[in-house]
Order: C-alpha cells, then structure tokens, then sequence
C-alpha cells in the first residue's frame, strides 16, 4: 500500500527542480498521511490519491514560478518527443554531412600530413555543424508545434486530470547508481557513427591512415595492408548497427534493464569477437610500415619481432589481452548494474 503513495510521490516531485523535491515530498507525504484513516487500506489509498488529481496537475499548483511555455497538460509528451528528435535527427543529418565531406574531399588529393589533418578536420566540422543545425532546427519546430496545440486547446488539463488513474502510476524508480543518463545514450550514439564513417573511409581510401617517413623528404605510407583493410569494412558496419540499437535502448529506458543489459552485452561481445579475429589476421601492417620499423632495429619479445607482416607478435598479443579484458570487465558491471536495478 506504501508502494502507491511513493509511487504518486514519485510522479509528482520529478516534475519539479531539484531544489524543492526533497520538501514538496515531506510536505505531500504529510498530507496523505492526515487524510487516511488509522488502518488505510488499498481502496481507500486510491480514494484520497484520485482525490489530490493527476500528479502533473499537483506538482504545477506546488512550482513555485508557474511560467511556462508548454503547460503540464503536454509537457510529458513535448520531452518524450525530444527525447527521440533531437538525437536521431542530429546523427542522422551528421552522417549525412560526414558523408557529404567526405565526398568532397575525394575529389581533391591527399598527399601531406597536413592535408591528412586539414581533411579530416574538414569531414568532422561539416557533419557536425549539419547535426547542430538540424537538432536545433528539430527542437524550435517541435517546440512551436507543441506550443500551438497547447494554446489551441486540443487538449485540455480538465480531460486529462479525468482520464487519470492511479492504476496509471509507474514503478518506482531504480536507484540513482542504475539510472543511465539521457546524455550518455546521445553521446555513444553520436560517437558510433562518427567513428565508424571515419574508419570506414578510411578502409575504403578516401585519405589514408598513414604514417610520415623522414628522411631527406616528409612522405605519406599506409600502416595497414589493403587486404587488411578491405576485411575491416564490414566488421566495422557490424559493430556499429549493434552500438547504434544498444544506444538507442539505453535512450529509449534510461536504465539497466534486462533488455538494455542483453543489448549492451551483446554489442560489447560481438565487438570484441570480431576484433580479436581482426587481430590475429596475417597481414595486418603493410610491407611499407614493416620496413619503416625494423630500421629501428626493435629487440624481439619471446622470439617474436615487435612487428612483422606475418603472424602475431608481443604488441598484438597485448592489445588482444586488453580488449578481451576491458570487455569482460564492462560486461560483468553492465550485469550487476541490472541486478541492482531490480532489486
């Protein structure tokens, strides 16, 4: 029966700032108490919470600067609404724009370290500003199309306290430790195409991933061979549609759930899997790249070159080691994050 009263609580005080939660949640706790009988039951609960009306109803007659834009009648549905534009339009129009830079840049050639960084700088800007653009863009107009349906009245906060039940309250919310904030949904979201364009362009060759070779002369070598490359494309395109739906999973719950941890898991697994069959592929670096590091003339590791074109060696073994712990360590926080979450 308390469950009910937190739960009301619970939907009242999230609307309002932080600063005056704590006391709106004493003071309302206060005033239930008073209006129950000395043994409540649940029916009675539900009378006196159906009694005090919709939670965003109360908790606008207990803000203390009652101005707003978009009045509690469709504030709900306006931040659920941004919650979904504003990301997926801003990196839908920055992979747009990524690409689009991408394009022009092909167009010109790629010679110098500095036309490397001028390029890459260029790519990066335009998909950016494209993304900022259209997200803001996305928030003014979703903003004035709430504003006008709330003006115009489609929707009045009379009907909407009617329709309220207290069967509609939610579940309590999880612990603050298993909440995953909004913010960091957007920005795996965000991060995962970015880097995915630029390491597919360049595994296709749009600007190569180089090194600078100094000798009398600054001249540009790929690192990695071109059979390397070509297989890397669609390990990159994989790893990214499972970042991309366990980015949006976390957007959409906010919270570890068993689907989110399943997702996130899964993406972290999948990731790993196909990185460490990358790894241990013959002929990751170039011939070029090879050459450039036994002039250093580099101590061998167990007997093993720190660097060869065929097979594995000690730097590769340590970066397989890494990525298979780091992923395994996530794994197992993201897991008992969920565990706590249903606690």
């Amino acid at each position: 029966m308390d469950n009910l009263i937190e739960r009301y609580v619970q939907e009242v005080t999230r609307r309002l700032p932080e600063k005056e939660r704590a006391e709106v949640s004493r003071e309302l706790k206060s005033n239930i108490y008073d209006m129950l009988p000395e043994h409540p039951d649940e029916e009675s609960i539900k009378k006196v919470l159906n009694s005090l009306g919709s939670p965003a109803a109360l908790a606008e007659k207990y803000r203390q600067n009652p101005r707003y834009l978009i009045s509690p009648a469709y504030f709900d549905e306006y931040t659920r609404a941004l919650k979904w534009v504003l990301p997926l339009v801003g990196v839908v129009v920055m992979a747009v724009g990524m690409l689009v830079g991408a394009l022009e840049a092909m167009k010109g050639s790629v010679g110098s370290a500095q036309d490397i960084a001028f390029t890459i700088s260029n790519i990066i800007s335009k998909g950016v500003s494209m993304g900022v653009s259209a997200a803001f863009q996305a928030l003014v107009w979703t903003t004035i199309g709430f504003a006008i349906a709330d003006h115009a009245g489609k929707k009045s906060k009379d009907t909407k306290e009617h329709i309220w039940k207290v069967e509609d309250l939610p579940e309590l919310q999880p612990n603050e430790k298993t909440r995953i904030p909004l913010s960091d949904g957007i920005a795996e979201l965000v991060l995962t195409v970015v880097f995915s364009i630029i390491g597919i362009l360049f595994c296709l060759g749009s600007f190569p991933f180089a090194m600078i070779i100094i000798h009398d002369q600054v001249q540009v070598a790929h690192i990695f061979s071109a059979e390397f490359l070509a297989a890397l494309v669609p390990v990159i395109a994989v790893t990214a549609a499972f970042g991309i739906v366990s980015a949006v999973a976390k957007i959409k719950d906010c919270r570890w759930t068993p689907m989110v941890c399943t997702l996130h898991v899964l993406h972290k697994l999948v990731s790993m899997g196909l990185s460490v069959y990358m790894l241990t592929r013959p002929f990751i670096f170039s011939a070029e790249f090879t050459a450039f590091m036994k002039n250093f003339n580099m101590p061998e590791v167990w007997g093993f070159p720190w660097f060869g074109v065929n097979g594995m060696n000690p730097f590769l073994i340590f970066i397989v080691v890494m990525v298979v712990i780091g992923t395994l360590a996530d794994c197992i926080k993201s897991i008992v994050l969920t565990v706590k979450d249903k606690k």
